[in-house]
């Protein structure tokens, strides 16, 4: 009995101290890497040369950056810079194109509030403009001759802003951070209103620095 009281009180224990580690404020600054799967919503996209819709598939991609947090016991409020490589494969299309492939990167400044349901695990949400800082069409084209000749193109008709709706969880292991963020745009890309949208999945591992 002794001893069941005993592990009782050390649990009780360790969970306010716990506890008491989410009380106060602080801030913590993180550098992140991780992966991107990126993809563009094309509604209204459709090849000249037949009825046939463009679509689009998951595109890898690299991000990685810095993020600040304020801590306010269980809620935080966090800002951050992040380059971000995003756009997407188009499907292939007989005697058109094929391995054709937009590559999109932006420097994204991610501003989210945080809410914690636990100690390690927390919820995001929040706005996050981006500056397009390159921006390449690359694949192959189907010419006149009846052969595939590659091509790359940079004179693309894309805005240099962006902005998005990133959602996402987090759980914390020790100071280590993973993270999944769902970014939904909410701008046409283009300036040909082609309805272009980024849509971008985040996997990312972070290391928090306390301030």
């Amino acid at each position: 009995m002794k001893k069941t009281v005993l592990i009782w009180m050390l649990g009780l224990l360790a969970t306010v101290q716990v506890a008491a580690q989410r009380e106060g404020t602080w801030w913590t600054v993180m550098p992140k890497v991780g992966l991107n799967l990126a993809n563009m919503s094309m509604s209204d996209i459709y090849i000249s040369t037949s009825d046939d819709k463009m679509s689009g598939s998951t595109k890898p991609g690299l991000a990685m950056g810095i993020e600040a947090e304020y801590h306010n016991g269980w809620v935080g409020l966090s800002a951050g810079l992040l380059y971000s490589q995003q756009g997407t494969r188009y499907d292939d299309a007989p005697q058109t194109w094929k391995d054709q492939k937009l590559s999109l990167q932006y420097l994204n400044i991610p501003v989210l509030f945080h809410g914690y349901a636990t100690p390690q695990l927390g919820l995001e949400v929040g706005l996050q403009p981006g500056f397009m800082i390159g921006k390449k069409l690359s694949g192959e084209a189907y010419g006149i001759d009846g052969a595939y000749h590659s091509f790359s193109e940079t004179d693309l008709y894309y805005r240099s802003f962006d902005i998005g709706i990133p959602v996402g969880v987090t759980y914390d292991l020790g100071p280590v951070r993973l993270g999944f963020r769902y970014t939904f745009g909410l701008y046409d890309t283009t300036k040909v209103k082609m309805k272009e949208r980024n849509k971008v999945a985040q996997l990312t591992i972070g290391y928090r620095f306390d301030l």
